[in-house]
């Protein structure tokens, strides 16, 4: 028995798939099915068997793995700690985002991650909220930053905390009449239209919708988009306007290239964190922790 074989073991466990655990470790399935093969043969005992969904793993070969898991975790770590000695980058952390907080969170999550003798490899996923929550159901990543609204817990068994707030603004390019209003805009304004939403079935998409609706107001929605970059620009073609967290738009509202008015009465949205409730190794759990306390010291996006 050795680590190589528990660790492609592992993989086929939680992949529930031999061809996708080999892609994950990058691999030939032969080899991967050569290995898990030989440490079957070392234990007396298969791990795992075909059935219509895919593999599942034996009864032994469940509490085997269970039991396995720690020590695969450990010597990934251990792997991690010794490239990071020999000045390569190794604990890597999988952060998803939802396309709206790219532009304006990464370069938070970089600093907050970037300590003198570390290095750390990041694997960053921006994405659609349902993407990013599956991929953290499936242990794709480590940690995903959404809107309040878009997460969906109770379907992927996924914890959340709120790690900073951002204002929800009328986005307008710059020759709009309202782009010169000194003061905010009221609902009964915008209810005119044209407006382009952004999901409006799913997160702050949504409470905007209701917020209309709890006013008696039915705007004209001539878009809807699930993409921001999309949205931005159909903003600046001049198709209509947008109500949208102002994080999604932070660098074209600090450059001049776009206008954001506020809206009354005031409203704002949480961003949130979701991970699985599992604890992960102990040095990433150190990084959600700077990454918490980053955004601690600046609530609001």
């Amino acid at each position: 028995m050795n680590d190589r074989q528990l660790r492609y073991a592992h993989a086929v466990w939680k992949e529930r798939s031999f061809s996708r655990a080999a892609e994950k470790l990058h691999v030939s399935q032969p080899s991967l099915s050569d290995q898990v093969r030989q440490l079957e043969d070392k234990l007396g005992f298969a791990l795992f068997y075909r059935n219509a969904r895919g593999v599942e793993p034996s009864i032994n070969g469940q509490t085997f793995l269970e039991a396995a898991e720690q020590v695969v975790r450990s010597l990934v770590a251990l792997s991690e700690l010794a490239d990071e000695l020999r000045g390569k980058p190794g604990l890597k952390i999988r952060i998803g985002l939802n396309s709206g907080l790219a532009q304006s969170m990464m370069p938070r999550i970089t600093h907050a991650l970037s300590r003198p003798g570390r290095r750390i490899r990041f694997e960053v996923v921006t994405a659609t909220s349902r993407r990013i929550q599956r991929l953290l159901h499936q242990e794709r990543l480590d940690v995903g930053f959404l809107f309040e609204g878009e997460v969906k817990g109770s379907a992927y068994k996924l914890s959340w905390q709120d790690v900073a707030q951002s204002e929800i603004v009328v986005l307008v390019p710059n020759d709009h009449p309202l782009a010169k209003r000194s003061a905010g805009v009221a609902l009964n304004e915008l209810g005119r239209g044209p407006l382009i939403i952004n999901e409006p079935r799913l997160g702050y998409g949504e409470a905007v919708l209701a917020s209309f609706a709890e006013h008696d107001l039915s705007p004209e929605i001539i878009a809807d988009c699930d993409d921001i970059e999309s949205l931005k620009y159909m903003v600046l073609s001049g198709a209509g306007m947008a109500l949208v967290p102002r994080i999604v738009a932070h660098h074209e509202i600090a450059q001049g290239s776009m206008s954001a008015v506020p809206i009354e009465p005031g409203q704002a949205v949480a961003i949130r964190s979701v991970r699985r409730p599992e604890p992960l190794s102990e040095r990433l759990e150190q990084c959600l922790e700077h990454l918490a306390r980053e955004f601690g010291d600046s609530r609001t996006a």
